[in-house]
């Protein structure tokens, strides 16, 4: 293989058409995207280039805060003519999310592809998971990842749930606690509105509220989960999110209702920010920790966010994110047990001009 792998430049996008159109069928990547994905610092677009002439390429996709790169395509022209090509761009993607510090590479595949699953398999990626109808054509998708870097980091086994509304990430955590300790639960769109109802006390600037700690803390343990709360700040949170006096009127009302009732069911609450060893102390206790994060280090948007912790090692915080970034071009994969920098996850882990600090363990409430 003489192909020298480098950046793709603009001036390669006629080509990488070609090579897309004639090897994929579905769910092909547009010029506008190509272009996109050259000029993005989320990204890497790299092309095999045989003396000017583009004969495959990779494409790896990055998320901010995250120790996970995906490998979002992978391509070589059906005339490239040389072996070893697809091997190759394989290989530099490895070294790419390498280079960008991540833990882990993960991608998906056809499962009806059995020339790519052997040069995956044969690189030393793992079948993780199987998703139904994944490509536009209905087609499932195998999900593969590979360690690049240290010793696998212990998780607990959380079936993850990506969130189906912009105001549902509390709830969505609660639902994969819930899947995590009750063998019969199935998380659900109706179930996930239903969690949100019974939770919400929060008015966004626009459209439905999110949810604050004790009402996520008393859902919890009304649907038989063991809750206990650490909140950085007394009195009424997210105030400042809203300028209205009625709506502010109401979200304080509702506050008091659930820091009532959960007084009432006995849940426990440290009135003080978390710490780093609070966060893993209580995943070494069996437990999963919804933690509030300011969005934007992650993608790029100053909102109140949930995340829930479920696995960690002497330097990450693994976590699950039901918030999937659709138009980035983001799947589960993305999103799913995260492995987080614990610098990182201490800086996303506040919100506001407050530095509010907020998290609510679940637990087996059966658990003795």
């Amino acid at each position: 293989m003489n192909a020298d792998i480098r950046p793709a430049r603009a001036s390669d996008i006629d080509a990488l058409l070609q090579i897309e159109n004639s090897v994929f069928s579905t769910d092909r990547i547009s010029r506008r995207s190509f272009r996109q994905h050259i000029d993005s610092d989320s990204a890497s677009l790299l092309v095999a280039d045989n003396r000017g002439q583009v004969l495959g390429y990779c494409l790896v996709l990055y998320r901010a805060g995250s120790g996970v790169a995906r490998l979002y395509s992978i391509a070589v022209a059906n005339n490239a003519g040389m072996k070893g090509l697809g091997q190759a761009l394989l290989a530099a993607a490895e070294r790419d999310a390498y280079g960008h510090e991540r833990l882990v590479l993960r991608l998906e595949v056809r499962e009806d592809n059995a020339r790519a699953i052997d040069l995956y398999e044969r690189a030393g990626f793992r079948r993780f998971r199987r998703d139904e109808q994944y490509y536009e054509d209905g087609s499932p998708a195998l999900r593969f990842e590979k360690l690049l870097r240290g010793e696998p980091i212990s998780t607990q086994p959380v079936p993850y749930y990506e969130q189906r509304e912009e105001f549902t990430c509390g709830p969505c955590c609660l639902m994969m606690a819930m899947a995590r300790f009750k063998q019969d639960f199935k998380p659900d769109p109706v179930f996930e509105i239903r969690l949100w109802r019974e939770a919400t006390t929060v008015f966004m600037l626009s459209g439905p509220g999110g949810c604050e700690p004790f009402g996520l803390a008393v859902a919890a343990a009304e649907h038989g989960l063991s809750a206990s709360v650490y909140v950085s700040r007394n009195g009424p949170l997210f105030l400042e999110s809203v300028r209205a006096p009625e709506k502010q009127r109401v979200m304080r009302l509702a506050q008091k209702d659930f820091l009532k009732r959960a007084q009432a069911l006995g849940i426990e609450t440290h009135r003080r920010a978390f710490s780093l060893d609070d966060i893993t102390n209580a995943l070494g206790s069996n437990k999963v920790v919804a933690v509030l994060i300011s969005g934007y280090l992650m993608f790029g948007k100053k909102v109140p966010h949930w995340v829930l912790a479920i696995g960690h090692d002497a330097e990450h915080i693994v976590v699950h994110d039901p918030w999937v970034e659709d138009e980035r071009g983001e799947t589960a994969s993305d999103a799913a047990a995260i492995p987080i920098p614990n610098e990182i996850f201490m800086r996303m882990a506040r919100f506001g001009q407050n530095n509010l600090r907020a998290a609510v363990v679940l637990g087996d409430a059966d658990a003795k």
